[in-house]
């Protein structure tokens, strides 16, 4: 290993365990930082020049994932997301129909938007009306946690990790979402099941537990609300219509539209949108590009290649292979920096199977643990501000069977 290598090697190692160990510590500002410092480092150390670095930048992936994140915001910002807790209120009436309705919402906004914005505002709307019900609220926020997870592997724009997969596989988004919309439909119906038989008869209930929920009024649609989602319904429309290389000029675009709308219907609606922005996310995703960057560059990349060819010649070309190593790190480091590296690793002759069992292994592999995915990890601080505990053993109980279930269903309906 020479000397190049070696430096590389300290600094991919260094910044991937403090992503980790930031991660269990719930540190959602530390992260992003610890992965620009680790991109810098690989440009202080000479293994990388500026305009190198730049160039290690997927921009087109930034791009999408701005877009996505404008869309989120500017939803918000309507009252879509009161009208949606509105919808989750009224489902209260009986345990099993809540945790249905809490599966299916979640889910398919996450498909629609990133899943982490989705928990982030669906939470306290759970727990309140868990408590209404006289039931605790554990049960469907580990279900929102692993329904947020398995509506974003459904398309290239459910999650940060898809968006990269985007850019990287050439896959339209028609044949992606038409491949792997079944295996998350399948993998849903395998949560709200396992989740219900988890949680005790209380959950199981099919009898009125809060009578009042019926007669909740819902906000009304409003002129904004219907706006924006003229909005989200255009831009999906185009994805499907336009060639793969137009998605995240669409997704951008789609974004600046919604956010310049809502200067339009509501007093200061530009400001909340863009502070509605994960920036940092943003952030992470430019220092891995860098990171990874540099590991291709010094050689090592091509060291960790060999290294998992000793091990079996038919790892990077098998599904089961690269499922089992996305799952692995998926849980070690994150979702996101595993795809990149394991991205890299099968290179640019990966086959369309491949990047779909890449992407559906890393996001449902997730559900396994509390620290397997930034949903989760969302969904329990969430909770402890609420007084509510969701312990690592509680989360596993629920999320290792439905990911075991979960990846099975995607390796046997991809290989098909």
């Amino acid at each position: 290993m020479d000397p190049a290598e070696a430096a590389a090697l300290v600094i991919f190692v260094a910044t991937f365990t403090l992503i980790s160990a930031g991660r269990a510590a719930g540190g959602r500002i530390g992260i992003p930082v610890i992965a620009v410092a680790g991109g810098a480092a690989m440009i202080a150390a000479g293994i990388l020049s500026p305009g190198g670095a730049l160039a290690s930048i997927s921009w087109v992936t930034l791009e999408l994932i701005l877009g996505m994140m404008l869309l989120a915001s500017a939803l918000e910002a309507s009252g879509f997301f009161e009208l949606v807790s509105g919808l989750i209120i009224r489902a209260s009436s009986t345990p099993s129909l809540f945790l249905v309705v809490v599966s299916l919402i979640t889910a398919f906004l996450s498909a629609l938007i990133l899943n982490d914005a989705v928990v982030l505002l669906l939470t306290p709307v759970i727990i309140s009306s868990a408590r209404r019900m006289g039931i605790s609220p554990v049960p469907p926020l580990v279900l929102e946690a692993l329904s947020s997870n398995i509506g974003g592997a459904a398309t290239e724009v459910g999650n940060p990790q898809n968006a990269y997969i985007a850019g990287a596989s050439g896959l339209s988004f028609a044949y992606f979402t038409s491949r792997l919309l079944p295996v998350a439909a399948l993998s849903l119906i395998a949560a709200i099941v396992a989740v219900m038989l988890l949680s005790g008869r209380g959950y199981r209930s099919h009898s009125a537990a809060a009578p009042e929920a019926r007669s909740h009024a819902l906000p009304p649609l409003t002129v904004r609300i219907a706006v924006m989602l003229a909005v989200v319904a255009s831009v999906f429309t185009l994805f499907y219509a336009l060639p793969h290389s137009y998605l995240p000029a669409t997704a951008l675009s789609g974004g600046l539209a919604a956010a310049l709308l809502s200067t339009v219907t509501s007093k200061g609606g530009l400001r909340r949108v863009a502070g509605g922005v994960d920036w940092g996310i943003l952030a992470f995703f430019a220092g891995l590009f860098v990171l990874i960057g540099g590991v291709e560059s010094s050689g090592l990349l091509n060291l960790i290649i060999s290294s998992l060819v000793g091990v079996d010649p038919h790892l990077l070309n098998s599904p089961g292979g690269v499922a089992l190593l996305s799952a692995i790190l998926s849980n070690l480091v994150s979702n996101v920096p595993a795809v990149l590296l394991i991205a890299h690793v099968i290179g640019n002759g990966a086959t369309p199977l491949l990047w779909l069992t890449l992407s559906s292994s890393s996001t449902l592999a997730g559900n396994a643990t509390i620290l397997g995915a930034a949903a989760n990890v969302i969904v329990v601080r969430r909770a402890s501000r609420e007084g509510l505990s969701i312990t690592l053993p509680t989360f596993a109980k629920y999320g290792l069977p439905v990911t075991l279930v979960s990846l099975a269903i995607a390796l046997v309906f991809l290989a098909s």
